[in-house]
C-alpha cells in the first residue's frame, strides 16, 4: 500500500468543502426555483384554464382585494388582476415554456455554483436574473405589468446577485 499523507487529503477535503453562507443560499434559491419550476413543469400536462376555471380562480382573487378600498379603487384593481389573467391564460404554453427555460438554468447556474464551485454557475445565474424581469415582456403587454412587479424583481434579483457576489472568491473559474 502507499503511504498516504492523510494531513494533505483533509487539507484539500478542507478546500473543496463550500462556505456554509454559499450552501445556503444555493439551497435557497434550489427551494425558489423549484417553486416556481415544477407547477410549470406539470401545468404543461394540464394545460390551460377553462372559462369556468378561469372564472373560478378570479373569484378566488377577488375575495383577496381588501374591503377597505373605494369601489372604483377595488373595480379598477379587480379588472386589472382579471385581463392580466386572462392574458396569461390565453398565453399558457408560452408564458410555461418561458418559466420552464429560464428557471432551469437557474437551477443549473445554481447547480453548477453548488456542486462544481464553477464560477459560469455564477454567470448563468445573472443571465437567468435578467431573463426573468424580461419574461414578462414577452408574455405580457407593458400595460398588464405593475410598477411594483418589475421593482420587486428587480430589487429581489439584485439582493441575490449581491449575495452570490459576495462569494463569487470561493468559485474557481
Amino acid at each position: 500500500m502507499e503511504n498516504v499523507d492523510y494531513q494533505e487529503v483533509e487539507e484539500i477535503q478542507e478546500e473543496k468543502k463550500l462556505p456554509v453562507f454559499l450552501r445556503v443560499l444555493c439551497i435557497l434559491s434550489f427551494i425558489y426555483i423549484g417553486i416556481i419550476l415544477m407547477p410549470a413543469i406539470f401545468g404543461l400536462f394540464s394545460g390551460p384554464m377553462s372559462e369556468t376555471e378561469l372564472n373560478e380562480s378570479f373569484q378566488q382573487i377577488s375575495a383577496l382585494v381588501p374591503n377597505s378600498m373605494n369601489k372604483k379603487e377595488k373595480a379598477k384593481v379587480l379588472e386589472f388582476a382579471y385581463e392580466k389573467q386572462k392574458v396569461m391564460n390565453d398565453k399558457f404554453y408560452l408564458n410555461a415554456t418561458v418559466n420552464i427555460w429560464i428557471y432551469s438554468l437557474g437551477f443549473f447556474g445554481v447547480f453548477k455554483m453548488y456542486k462544481k464551485r464553477q464560477r459560469s454557475g455564477y454567470y448563468l445565474y445573472l443571465v437567468y436574473s435578467a431573463l426573468t424581469v424580461v419574461a414578462l415582456y414577452l408574455v405580457l403587454p407593458p400595460k398588464l405589468i405593475s410598477t411594483e412587479e418589475i421593482t420587486t424583481l428587480i430589487l429581489w434579483s439584485g439582493f441575490m446577485v449581491s449575495l452570490y457576489t459576495m462569494n463569487l472568491k470561493h468559485l474557481t473559474k
